[in-house]
């Protein structure tokens, strides 16, 4: 469980690295909202649980390095700058990288985790 908004990201990549993709949406508030690779805007734990299924279906591989945490005064959201790198399957099979410089929003849980509300994994270009 994430007990840091810094956290959250490596939590992530470990259960998408797991296969785990009911661990990964378990990652997420039920209204979150997410901006998928392709730009298409997700809401709600089911479209982003398909999308996180197709992660795992393609192997993902994933690392993360957060290079920013901005909190708010309260301390219960937190926005992360976040590079990552994936490798993955394409449609062919063959393995393919890529990389990107994400931004995500995160809030505290009454049980002290932090999960996702907001993200767009191409927000900082």
């Amino acid at each position: 469980m994430a007990h840091k908004p810094e956290d959250w990201p490596r939590e992530f990549a470990q259960h998408i690295n797991d296969g785990d993709v009911d661990a990964a949406a378990a990652l997420y508030v039920s209204d979150a909202t997410v901006v998928s690779a392709a730009g298409e805007t997700l809401a709600g734990r089911n479209p982003i649980r398909r999308m996180l299924s197709g992660l795992v279906a393609d192997k993902a591989r994933m690392e993360a390095r957060v290079v920013k945490v901005v909190a708010t005064a309260s301390g219960d959201e937190a926005m992360l700058y976040t590079d990552w790198a994936a490798t993955m399957n394409d449609a062919s099979g063959k393995p393919v990288e890529r990389r990107v410089k994400a931004i995500e929003v995160v809030r505290e849980q009454a049980d002290g985790s932090w999960r996702l509300v907001l993200g767009d994994p191409n927000g900082r270009g």
